[in-house]
């Protein structure tokens, strides 16, 4: 197995890789005596972007491979209060040592874990600001140009996580945050508790209603016409302040409520 320094990410381990393997084969210094071919600068080229499509191919399998094992340990219980306990990162690091035939330990795994986590408070900063909204199906923060241009010019580190899914992010959920109720999220909420308020008053307005109905027909009997009086009783229904104030009113101050609602 390769050894890599503890400062190191995941990623990084495999740019060591991708460097380790450069300097075998056709790169070796040759022999005394021997001629060996040398590849042309296109030949070249087109090795290191096989090497560089491979590095990226065993990188994206070892961050689906990490989450995996950081979301088994999470489902254990092994995250008390969005910390992983050592044992945890020992056995990742152990796991992807095994996999990946590499020398990862805990520090390799706990500066990825850093990594991730940076990541997701930018994610949880950009949803908690006014102007985003949030694409569940994609899993993606969604914003106009406007919002965007001016967002990426103030904050640069935005620009990967606007508008483009973002990859891994329930996985990114279970390791290392909780979902959030912030921003359109908690405006959404904020908005369902206030129609649900507003049906419920709805409900107990009708209710009353028959009630006012009744005490605004009866006010008939002092020369006010029927057509009006129903006009009258449609405005206070959609006036509760107004409808409370009136039956709460004698005839006397009731007949000099409707004789000025009547002049406009």
């Amino acid at each position: 197995m390769g050894v890599v320094d503890e400062g190191r990410t995941i990623e990084e381990i495999l740019m060591r890789m991708g460097e380790n393997g450069k300097r075998k084969g056709l790169y070796e210094e040759p022999e005394s005596g021997l001629i060996i071919p040398t590849l042309t600068e296109q030949e070249e080229r087109e090795e290191a972007r096989e090497r560089s499509a491979k590095r990226d191919e065993i990188a994206q399998t070892m961050w689906t491979d990490y989450m995996a094992r950081n979301i088994e340990e999470a489902q254990k219980g092994n995250r008390p209060s969005n910390t992983f306990k050592t044992i945890s990162i020992n056995k990742v690091a152990e796991a992807i040592s095994k996999r990946f035939q590499v020398q990862c330990n805990a520090k390799h795994v706990e500066n990825h874990l850093r990594t991730v986590k940076n990541q997701w408070q930018i994610i949880c900063t950009i949803r908690g600001e006014s102007g985003f909204g949030w694409d569940d199906n994609m899993k993606m923060i969604t914003c106009d140009r406007a919002t965007y241009d001016a967002a990426v010019m103030v904050h640069k580190k935005y620009e990967p996580f606007l508008n483009k899914s973002i990859d891994h992010y329930d996985e990114m959920t279970l390791v290392v945050g909780k979902d959030m109720a912030i921003g359109s999220f908690a405006r959404t909420f904020a908005d369902k508790i206030w129609m649900m308020g507003e049906q419920l008053s709805k409900i107990a307005n009708a209710l009353e209603q028959p009630h006012l109905y009744e005490e605004v027909m009866s006010m008939e009997v002092e020369g006010f016409d029927d057509d009006f009086l129903c006009s009258v009783f449609d405005y206070l229904v959609s006036h509760e302040s107004e409808a409370k104030a009136f039956l709460v009113k004698s005839k006397k101050h009731r007949k000099i409520w409707l004789q000025k609602f009547s002049q406009g």
